[in-house]
C-alpha cells in the first residue's frame, strides 16, 4: 500500500493559470471599508471558505477542460453583479484596508489527476487529497494588493470525470453570499453552455495551447497532513439587536457550545468577523475569552434559544449543476484555517443574526462529527 503523503505528492498537476474579469470594466469602483481594531493579522487574510463539486462526464463531448473555458465566459457574466469578487485588498491612507473591486480577477486553475473519480470517492481518508482540488494561495501582508481573493481550480480525472474547486476569502464572502452566487453562476453557466452546442470547443480552451503531456507547472511540494482538522457550525438566532457588547457575547456563547459538542474545552482568544448587511460594515476583532466571561450581561444571555446545525445542512448542492441534468456526485465545503485559533462570523440582517463557528479538532473527533 502506498503511503497517503506519496499518493497526495502525486495527486494534482497543474497545467496553467489564468484570470476571469468582469465581461465589462466596472464603473465606478465600489469598495469595501474593513474596520479593525489593530492591523490586520495575517491569520485572517489566509482563511477562506472553499467548496468541492466533483462531476460525471455530461456527455461523450463533455471534459474538464471544455467547463473550464466556458467557465471563463460565464464567470465573468456573473461577476457583472459581484465586481468584488474579482477585486484586491488595498491599504488605504489612514493605514487600513478595504476591498477594491478593480477587476484583477479571479484566479483559474486547470489541472489533472492521475487517480479516476471512483479512485478517489473509494479513498478511506481522502481530506488531504480533496483539499489538493481547491486551490488556495497563503496571502501575507506583503502581499495584499496583489493576491486575488477567490480562485477556481477544475481538475481533470483521468476517467473523463472532473472536480471544481473554489476558494475565497472570508473577507470577500461567507457561505452564504457565496453559494448564492454560485447558483447564479451556475443557471448562467448551464445557459451558456446549451447556447453553445453546436460550438464544439470554447474560445479559450487550453488543450490547443499545449500538449497534455506537457510537465507540470507548478509541481507543489505538500507538508505533511496535520493531526487537526475544522469543524463549522450554525447558530441562527431571531430577535438579537446587534450593538454594544453582544456581538462578542453571542460569538462566545456559540463557540462553547460547539466545543461541548465537539468535546472541547474554549482555551484561548478567537477572531471576531462582523458582518452587518443593513448598514454594508464589516468589523474584525480578537476577542478575550476572560474579558466576555466576566460581563453581567453574558451570565444572563441564553444562547440556549439559537437552532445550531452543521454548514452542509446549508448548502444543496443539486442547485450547483452546470449542465442539465449533471448534478455533483460528490460535494465538501469548509472554512479552512492555517491558524489553531477559532474563528466566529457574525452575519446580521435586522433581527435576524446567523453566527458561523469553525473551531479546531482532533481528526477522530471530526470523522466521529461527519459521521
Amino acid at each position: 500500500m502506498i503511503a497517503m503523503t506519496s499518493i497526495a505528492n502525486s495527486m494534482v498537476q497543474y497545467e496553467g493559470f489564468s484570470s476571469i474579469v468582469p465581461l465589462e470594466p466596472t464603473l465606478p469602483r465600489p469598495s469595501c471599508r474593513i474596520s479593525a481594531e489593530k492591523d490586520l493579522e495575517p491569520g485572517i487574510l489566509k482563511r477562506c471558505f472553499c467548496m468541492l463539486l466533483c462531476y460525471n462526464k455530461a456527455s461523450s463531448e463533455d471534459s474538464g477542460w471544455k467547463v473550464a473555458g466556458w467557465i471563463k465566459t460565464s464567470m465573468g457574466i456573473a461577476l457583472l453583479e459581484e465586481p468584488t469578487l474579482a477585486g484586491r485588498v488595498r491599504r488605504v491612507d489612514d493605514g487600513g484596508f478595504e476591498i477594491v473591486s478593480n477587476d484583477s480577477g479571479i484566479r483559474l486553475v486547470e489541472a489533472r489527476s492521475p487517480m479516476s473519480l471512483d479512485e478517489f470517492a473509494g479513498m478511506r481518508d481522502k481530506e488531504e487529497v480533496r483539499k489538493q482540488l481547491v486551490y488556495w494561495k497563503d496571502i501575507d501582508d506583503q502581499d495584499t494588493q496583489f493576491s486575488p481573493l477567490m480562485y477556481i481550480q477544475v481538475t481533470n480525472f483521468k476517467c473523463g470525470a472532473y472536480a471544481i474547486g473554489i476558494s475565497c476569502s472570508i473577507l470577500l464572502a461567507d457561505p452564504f453570499s457565496m453559494t448564492s452566487f454560485l447558483k447564479k453562476w451556475a443557471k448562467i453557466h448551464i445557459n451558456l453552455f446549451n447556447e453553445s452546442q453546436t460550438q464544439k470547443l470554447p474560445l479559450i480552451y487550453l488543450p490547443n495551447f499545449g500538449k497534455t503531456d506537457s510537465p507540470p507547472v507548478y509541481n507543489p511540494n505538500y507538508a505533511t497532513p496535520e493531526k487537526t482538522s475544522e469543524q463549522t457550525l450554525i447558530h441562527k438566532f431571531t430577535n438579537l439587536t446587534m450593538d454594544n457588547e453582544m456581538p462578542r457575547i453571542a460569538a462566545l456563547s456559540c463557540i462553547e457550545k460547539a466545543n461541548r459538542r465537539l468535546g472541547n474545552r474554549v482555551t484561548s482568544d478567537f477572531s471576531l468577523l462582523v458582518k452587518d448587511h443593513s448598514n454594508g460594515t464589516f468589523k474584525i476583532e480578537t476577542v478575550c475569552v476572560k474579558e466576555v466571561v466576566t460581563l453581567e450581561s453574558f451570565k444572563n444571555f441564553d444562547g440556549n434559544n439559537s437552532e445550531d446545525s452543521i454548514l452542509a445542512d446549508h448548502i444543496n448542492a443539486d442547485e450547483l449543476s452546470i449542465a442539465k441534468g449533471n448534478k455533483p456526485v460528490d460535494f465538501r465545503s469548509w472554512i479552512s484555517s492555517p491558524v489553531e485559533e477559532g474563528l466566529v462570523m457574525i452575519i446580521s440582517s435586522h433581527s435576524k443574526v446567523t453566527v458561523i463557528v469553525t473551531v479546531a479538532t482532533t481528526t477522530d473527533v471530526a470523522k466521529i462529527s461527519a459521521a
